[in-house]
């Protein structure tokens, strides 16, 4: 197989900053963090992640590399290692560096970005993010015009997420059934939210489009399983996301 050269050098190891853990790292590393938009706390804990992102050129050999597990693909042309999106609050972040300096303070993480970011697996493409803006276009992004509530929005290692439940509720709304449908399941098995929650969040939304349609769709792929459940009673296991 051709060996592939990245399209950009590798940047300074900016991790370094981070071996002592009783010292901050240096403002300009912070400051040069994409995550700095989302909060400074973001931009902290970003910096590794950035200073590994890898930008390789779209070809079938980079598509191998992401099939056989090398590389997780999060935008078109920029990678990380599948080892440095083992948690929550990796993934959230991973997806913050991607953006680069086109990531802005009022993009949170939503729909099938924010179900990978609670359940790992394969980062989806294109990525979302709900945006108050009317305006913009992001590659590789699917950017949709949404004031959220502030209960509708958690911070993930200082990143912005949908809640479950409202993540839930967007796949039910946009996202084609073969990709939401395994993420609704992932998110009521990992008790991140219960199909009761989404019945009540879709009735609160009944004037919003789509909200018939995702109804029905619920019922169709969250109701037998409910059936089958019978009524059994809630674990009370916190969730197994670390924020």
């Amino acid at each position: 197989m051709t060996q592939l050269v990245p399209t950009a050098p590798p940047g300074p190891r900016a991790s370094d900053a981070r071996c002592d853990p009783t010292h901050d790292p240096p403002q300009d590393l912070t400051r040069a963090s994409p995550c700095v938009a989302w909060s400074r706390h973001a931009a902290e804990l970003a910096i590794p992640i950035g200073a590994s992102l890898q930008h390789w050129e779209e070809t079938p050999s980079t598509q191998v590399l992401v099939a056989e597990g090398y590389l997780a693909r999060l935008l078109p042309g920029l990678f990380l290692p599948p080892d440095l999106l083992g948690t929550a609050v990796q993934r959230a972040l991973a997806l913050g560096c991607a953006l680069g300096a086109r990531l802005q303070a009022h993009h949170v993480i939503a729909g099938p970005s924010a179900a990978w970011v609670l359940l790992g697996g394969a980062p989806p493409a294109p990525a979302e993010l709900h945006s108050p803006a009317h305006r913009g276009e992001l590659a590789g992004v699917v950017l949709r015009t949404a004031r959220l509530r502030p209960d509708e929005v958690e911070t993930i290692g200082g990143t912005p997420v949908t809640v479950p439940v409202r993540t839930a509720i967007d796949l039910l709304r946009f996202t084609p059934a073969p990709v939401a449908a395994p993420m609704l399941r992932g998110l009521v098995a990992s008790g991140h939210v219960d199909v009761d929650a989404m019945r009540r969040a879709l009735r609160q939304m009944h004037r919003h489009p789509q909200v018939r349609a995702a109804g029905e769709r619920l019922e169709s792929v969250l109701g037998a399983q409910e059936e089958d459940r019978g009524a059994a009673a809630p674990t009370g296991l916190p969730s197994a996301v670390t924020r």
